[in-house]
């Protein structure tokens, strides 16, 4: 039994073995409105998630792109990259989002939900909408398997994402801890019990840890990017999926190639004329995600 089964309401798949010297990248995606598009703003659209089919999942547009290249990687040897999701839906969803994936040819390694059904159980209804406890408890449990992995993680800014994937890269680092750690996840409305909860797996780790080298935030709900500045730089925001395969190439960690068909793939889908990709990188070049000379050499 693990730290996470003792305390937060966790249903972790994990299909793939690591030695725990491992020290390479693993990237951790959130699924709700990272990858697909969902809707949970009003509660009748809460109800229907755990009974929609693969078939009525959306994708963000050029999201499977994004992550097709990034399991693929830059050399022509597949890299078969390490690819875990999170996702605050309930594991009665594994199936759904497995076959959904599937018809995006989306290759992943294991999956962490919230365990609605422990959640309830536990008289903790609340945990249901609270996020910030729950995604770093779940990034901790990954940790505890990956301990020397250098992560990158992705989330949007529909809930708090920054917020907790920041927390979680202060504390891999040593950078906060007891009593701050503390105040940190009560500012957040972190409940005491799930505090305690992620101490004791921070405990449980190494005390050295590998680190998270970027933090993605796709930016769902057209956020300024200049609200994200006092997050540091190593947390990037992206307007949409190409400009994240941008971000994603000035890091060589994906290829021309992923750039251009997440491109195509945005075009495709695209309600209203033509996306303009010039002004998208542009703006890119402009905040740094992306350097001159790699954006003239993705010209499309």
């Amino acid at each position: 039994m693990t730290t996470a089964d003792l305390c937060y309401p966790l249903s972790v798949l994990d299909d793939r073995a690591f030695d725990a010297s491992y020290a390479g990248p693993v990237f951790i995606w959130d699924i709700d409105k990272t990858y697909l598009a969902t809707r949970f703003s009003q509660p009748k659209y809460m109800v229907r998630i755990p009974i929609e089919f693969a078939v009525d999942k959306r994708a963000i547009p050029g999201m499977p792109e994004v992550l097709r290249g990034i399991r693929r990687g830059t050399t022509p040897v597949f890299a078969c990259a390490p690819l875990y999701f999170v996702s605050a839906s309930p594991p009665q969803l594994r199936g759904v989002i497995a076959r959904k994936m599937l018809l995006d040819g989306v290759e992943y390694d294991g999956i962490t939900f919230k365990d609605w059904a422990r959640t309830l159980k536990q008289r903790r209804p609340g945990r249901l909408k609270e996020q910030v406890g729950f995604k770093i408890c779940a990034l901790l449990e990954g940790r505890r398997r990956r301990p020397m992995a250098r992560e990158y993680l992705f989330g949007d800014d529909y809930e708090k994402d920054a917020v907790a994937y920041s927390i979680y890269a202060r504390i891999v680092s040593a950078q906060i801890s007891g009593a701050a750690l503390d105040d940190a996840l009560a500012a957040e409305g972190v409940k005491p019990d799930d505090r305690a909860c992620i101490r004791a797996m921070r405990d449980a780790l190494p005390r050295e840890l590998g680190p998270v080298e970027r933090i993605f935030i796709h930016l769902e709900k057209k956020s300024d990017p200049s609200d994200f500045a006092a997050f540091g730089p190593a947390l990037l925001p992206t307007r949409n999926a190409f400009q994240l395969a941008l971000a994603l190439a000035e890091l060589s960690l994906v290829d021309v190639k992923t750039v251009r068909e997440t491109a195509r793939a945005m075009q495709a889908t695209a309600t209203f004329g033509r996306v303009d990709f010039d002004d998208l990188i542009a703006d890119a070049v402009e905040r740094g995600l992306v350097s001159v000379d790699k954006a003239r050499d993705l010209l499309l």
